[in-house]
């Protein structure tokens, strides 16, 4: 199978998970006797949970398609709102009058579906995190009894049923649950050890996902020990804090990938959170103002108008873009270094353009280094142009140790007229495709404008420059 394909199946995958929603929604809504609050609510949360695993499990595979993490959050998504679904059915069909048939083994079904898919990701995740395999061989007995405690967990729980000896299902049942909570805190070590050994980049992403981890391994142990201190209680919330675990670890690897950039996919994600905050906002305002309006037309003419509505729409038009530019603030602020390169290559771009004519060649050269270390938050940034001294830069900002990881020319209609380079960033992160571009696209500009001054008649030698730092 190509990745093509693979990536067309985990957005199918995606897809089938959200249509998942409409239907349980239709079933549930049709019940003769409605659901208790508590089981709503756990429904509520289970699809939260599933939508955010799915969309982390497709993103990745649309860069990475074989990625293991991305199969298995995938199809823990898949499985979490089939299990919903399955369960809804099997509510519907076991309703009095009701001709479905299968209605028991159906939810019998969506049970073990639900079992698989919140607990897989919570131990098995983990211990996989961030590169899709074991940090070793010797890591396999915990994956192993990730898989073994859930289907302990599902055998012991067959044997609590009514006029059943349940001692037996009891104990298998502990003991699955024993190992779950081994594999979940081995997961923790697993990313304790490879936050040992790794480099800058991978330690920026495995911090998100061992703090959740800890989260996680505290609701099992909690669990456990409200199960001991109070049964009925540990009953009532058991699902909910499952739920709560399921969905922490999707919002760590997501806020992993948006802030360090993991699989360069963290536009897609930014863009993802401020539409869909746009669009629930934008929906509130309508009803709110609809609601409002149109009590004020009954209180003053003693009838509803439509006009309610035109005036609602055309308060929204107003605010939908101050709104939008609000929230994309918040976003960029929360997850997104406010040195930003792409913001600051092109600010730089646009002032070149408007004064290349008379812009001095040093002092151009000079706002090139500073700004490009400071936008990428790079160590330090080095210009080298043609009639330096071998290996020596003309110009340098920050802490230039000769090791570069971007390099672009100096492009002009006359030829390379030198290059900028730049070391690894302070966070770690590597240098993505769209960074070279913008980077790219600066330095021609100032390329132009060296040229121009060059040719210049009272054009000089640009001395050497350096500065203290880049941090602006």
């Amino acid at each position: 199978m190509s990745g093509r394909q693979i990536r067309y199946l985990g957005w199918l995958g995606f897809s089938v998970t959200l249509a998942c929603i409409p239907m349980s929604a239709w079933m549930i809504s049709h019940l003769r006797t409605p659901l208790a609050a508590a089981d709503a609510w756990s429904a509520v949360a289970a699809f939260v949970g599933a939508i955010a695993v799915s969309a982390v499990g497709a993103l990745i595979l649309s860069r990475h398609a074989r990625h293991a993490i991305g199969w298995t959050f995938e199809l823990s998504g898949l499985a979490t709102a089939g299990a919903v679904l399955l369960a809804a059915y099997g509510e519907f069909a076991t309703q009095p009058g009701s001709a479905l048939p299968e209605g028991a083994a159906v939810k019998s079904a969506a049970y073990v579906l639900l079992q698989s898919g919140v607990f897989i990701p919570l131990t098995l995740g983990l211990l996989l995190f961030p590169d899709g395999h074991l940090a070793s061989r010797r890591w396999w007995p915990a994956a192993v009894a990730s898989v073994l405690g859930l289907v302990l967990r599902l055998i012991g729980d067959r044997f609590d049923q009514p006029n059943v000896s349940n001692d037996l299902g009891e104990w298998i049942g502990n003991a699955g649950v024993l190992l779950t909570i081994g594999s979940a805190a081995a997961g923790c070590t697993s990313l304790a050890v490879r936050w040992r050994r790794a480099g800058p980049l991978v330690r920026q992403q495995l911090k998100w996902m061992a703090a959740a981890a800890v989260i996680v391994l505290l609701l099992f142990v909690g669990d456990v020990v409200l199960s001991i201190w109070n049964d009925k209680v540990a009953r009532d919330v058991s699902f909910l804090v499952f739920m709560v675990a399921y969905t922490t670890i999707p919002i760590a690897a997501g806020t992993s990938i948006l802030r360090y950039g993991l699989y360069e996919i963290d536009l897609i994600i930014n863009r993802a959170i401020v539409y869909i905050a746009m669009t629930a906002i934008v929906a509130g305002l309508y009803a709110g103002f609809t609601a409002t309006l149109q009590r004020l037309f009954v209180a003053v003419t003693g009838q509803s108008s439509e006009a309610s509505i035109v005036i609602a729409v055309a308060l929204i038009a107003t605010l939908i873009t101050p709104v939008r530019n609000s929230l994309q603030k918040m976003v960029d602020a929360r997850f997104k270094d406010t040195r930003d390169l792409a913001r600051l290559m092109q600010s730089l771009e646009t002032e070149v353009r408007a004064v290349v004519d008379v812009i001095d060649g040093k002092r151009l050269a000079e706002r090139l280094v500073q700004t490009a270390c400071e936008g990428a938050d790079a160590v330090g940034a080095a210009l080298f142009l043609d009639g330096s001294a071998e290996g020596r830069p003309a110009f340098t900002a920050g802490d230039w140790s000769g090791q570069a990881e971007l390099v672009v020319p100096l492009r002009s209609r006359d030829g390379d007229m030198g290059r900028i380079a730049l070391t690894r960033r302070r966070h770690g992160a590597p240098y993505a495709e769209r960074d070279r571009a913008k980077l790219q696209g600066a330095a021609d500009m100032v390329a132009v404008g060296l040229a121009m001054d060059r040719d210049r008649p009272h054009s000089t030698v640009v001395p050497e420059f350096d500065t203290e730092n880049c941090a602006g």
